[in-house]
């Protein structure tokens, strides 16, 4: 998570998950406020009217014994309806909270909103650590839990936050989007990082990356050519319309099911522990992101999960959860 002048991240040794059942998977929400994808970040101008329209993919989830981890950011915390409703979940054991920094809507505000201040690891370190220091006292008292788990916004970890991750106790960080890069837009690099679980400090925080693998007749040798390939939109998208590689990450956001369906059994095969599965909480409303737009879409979004959740009952790979990851890495 921590970074090298180049932007290549420091990893750990692998994390063991003694007595936890592998393969298995988990479901992370980017649980967040609505905004403008396509405008400049600003404080003001956004909304959390979706946090009502989540209820359906929470019940979705329990059908399927899925215990789903929401990631709050500071607006959803902040807001009485959403405090309520997830404070509730928790409460009944059916959904786990953690954290997600949004440096732009996180006081204090001391900070230019710009592009590179939309990373958290951008920022001064006390300033880093003070947003999340916020964003952790205001889900404690609104929503009356302690979050283990943290994912910073835009996956904008860097080399100062295991330190504050520490400090407030939490041991499971998942800001790591393994096989991205993203330092064209002033974020870490994440191309080269293990997708398996590691340690970011041995004992005391582990990393649980967001799961993307390498498909098509040449994914054994995605790594290599990642440089070459994967900075350029017009080589990505040839060579996965050729079937030759392509980058198919875990989420409903831009990824057809059968895609989903294929990344699960390449990981399977692979002997990948956990799958970590992502989106983002506005996409389950009409009108909020790129990916739902209309209600066919949110129909074709809760069909993609059913499907899915159905395949990966069919292989035998097990839900998991932050308490079940934390027990087995922090045994007794």
């Amino acid at each position: 998570m921590s970074s090298d002048p180049q932007g290549f991240p420091k990893i750990g040794p692998p994390v063991v998950l003694s007595g936890q059942p592998t393969p298995c998977f988990l479901v992370t929400v980017d649980t967040e406020e609505e905004f403008d994808w396509s405008a400049p970040f600003s404080r003001s101008g956004h909304g959390v009217t979706h946090l009502s329209s989540i209820e359906p993919f929470q019940q979705l989830c329990e059908r399927f014994g899925v215990t789903p981890v929401y990631l709050v950011d500071y607006p959803v915390a902040q807001d009485g309806f959403g405090a309520e409703f997830f404070a509730g979940l928790v409460g009944s054991g059916v959904a786990e909270v953690g954290l997600q920094l949004h440096p732009w809507v996180t006081p204090p505000f001391d900070e230019e909103v710009n592009v590179h201040n939309s990373y958290a690891c951008n920022l001064a370190p006390d300033l880093e650590r003070t947003k999340l220091f916020r964003l952790f006292e205001i889900v404690e008292k609104k929503l009356g839990c302690q979050p283990d788990s943290y994912r910073a916004g835009r996956y904008g970890a860097g080399t100062h936050t295991p330190a504050f991750l520490a400090e407030l106790g939490i041991r499971v960080d998942t800001s790591v989007r393994s096989l991205f890069d993203y330092r064209q837009q002033g974020g870490p690099n994440y191309a080269r990082c293990p997708l398996t679980p590691y340690w970011v400090q041995p004992g005391s925080l582990l990393e649980l990356p967001v799961t993307s693998l390498f498909g098509g007749l040449f994914r054994s040798m995605g790594p290599l050519l990642f440089d070459q390939v994967f900075g350029s939109e017009t080589m990505r998208s040839a060579l996965a319309r050729s079937g030759m590689l392509e980058r198919i990450a875990l989420t409903p956001e831009g990824i057809p099911a059968d895609k989903a369906i294929e990344a699960i059994d390449l990981a399977i095969d692979d002997g990948l522990p956990v799958l970590t599965f992502s989106f983002h909480s506005p996409s389950l409303a009409v009108g909020h992101t790129p990916y739902v737009r209309t209600e066919q879409q949110l129909e074709l979004f809760y069909s993609w999960w059913e499907q899915v959740f159905t395949h990966l009952q069919k292989r035998s790979v097990k839900p998991s959860s932050i308490a079940d990851i934390t027990a087995a890495a922090f045994p007794k």
